[in-house]
């Protein structure tokens, strides 16, 4: 196939589901309890007051899985790259909407208000179908669970980007602060609907909000 599709994964139970497709590629990501250190945890990341270790280490093993990731790419210069989380599934049947891309893309998220403060009034959205441009005035896109990278180069500059802080946070958020600062341009693009979903079974059995469990109400396939 044209493009490469990695899937993040550390668990058997949820790369089953992709095992018989060869469109996926597995990448082993980080299991943040397993692999990191508290210490190294706590320097290279920012939290909130009350995030737990567990949580902390959950954070960073996630974020570290796409930046070693990221590295990969830019280490063996891969071109036409997917990347997925382990709770996301691909319609490959739409890849053809990829090739005029030339710069990062999400296919796939959530669309969030800008602050906490603002609500998101969907119906005064007006999205397209095939690309649009994020407008951070009244949305970002948040999530983790699809994203395209053309070439090599741009992933360098956003991984670079992300790894050159002194403290970084979660992927999504970094994701979204690079979204905000107009000046880089690195991150605009989306494609809609999404090409990316959520596999609801495996995401809600991961998906934590303040320590409480919350249920996803849809696929996300309209973000």
């Amino acid at each position: 196939m044209e493009y490469t599709t990695f899937v993040i994964n550390i668990c058997n139970d949820r790369w089953n589901k992709y095992s018989k497709d060869t469109n996926y590629t597995r990448f082993f990501g980080c299991s943040g309890k397993n692999e990191l250190d508290l210490d190294w945890v706590n320097s290279k990341y920012n939290f909130y007051w009350n995030c737990n270790n567990d949580l902390r280490f959950n954070v960073a093993g996630c974020s570290e899985s796409h930046l070693r990731l990221m590295k990969k790419i830019i280490d063996e210069k891969l071109n036409k790259v997917i990347v997925i989380e382990d709770d996301a599934v691909i319609d490959f049947t739409r890849l053809d909407e990829l090739k005029h891309i030339k710069e990062f893309c999400y296919i796939g998220g959530r669309l969030q208000a800008p602050t906490l403060k603002k609500k998101l009034p969907r119906e005064n959205i007006d999205l397209s179908h095939g690309f649009n441009v994020i407008d951070t005035h009244e949305y970002i896109i948040t999530g983790g669970h699809g994203y395209y990278f053309p070439t090599w180069e741009v992933c360098s500059e956003i991984y670079h980007n992300i790894i050159g802080r002194k403290k970084r946070r979660a992927i999504d958020v970094e994701f979204k602060r690079i979204q905000k600062d107009t000046k880089l341009n690195l991150i605009k693009l989306f494609l809609y609907p999404a090409i990316s979903t959520l596999h609801l079974q495996d995401a809600n059995n991961g998906f934590t909000f303040n320590d409480k469990r919350y249920r996803l109400k849809n696929n996300n396939f309209l973000y």
